[in-house]
């Protein structure tokens, strides 16, 4: 088979599907993510962002199940866990992430000794 022919029925395309859970598996699996994001600094609007769009499919799901106000409290809940850690590390939030892009990577702004001071 040539590789420029397009066949709809490929067995090795990529499908997602939602599989069952048990309870307090999909707000587990939320604050992950916003933990996640939390900790590279990123700020709650931008965070939200992952919950709003449909193109992240997780984090829009529990948008959709959980409501708004269950993401913008848990959004609120988890950065003021961890952004204030980000800060007393590097003096400014900024300075670990300048106008950072989603592409960004933010390790790459912390020097070695931030890290040691965040253990």
């Amino acid at each position: 088979m040539p590789h420029d022919e397009f066949i709809s029925e490929d067995p090795l395309g990529l499908v997602g599907m939602v599989l069952p859970g048990e309870e307090g598996q999909l707000e587990a699996m939320a604050e992950c993510f916003v933990e996640e994001y939390a900790r590279m600094g990123w700020n709650e609007t931008r965070i939200m962002t992952l919950f709003t769009q449909p193109l992240f499919m997780a984090t829009h799901r529990v948008y959709r199940l959980k409501g708004e106000s269950y993401a913008r409290e848990l959004i609120h809940t988890v950065c003021a866990r961890y952004q204030p850690l980000l800060q007393q590390n590097t003096g400014r939030l900024e300075e670990i992430a300048p106008n950072c892009d989603l592409e960004d990577d933010i390790e790459n702004y912390l020097t070695e000794a931030d890290y040691a001071r965040s253990l």
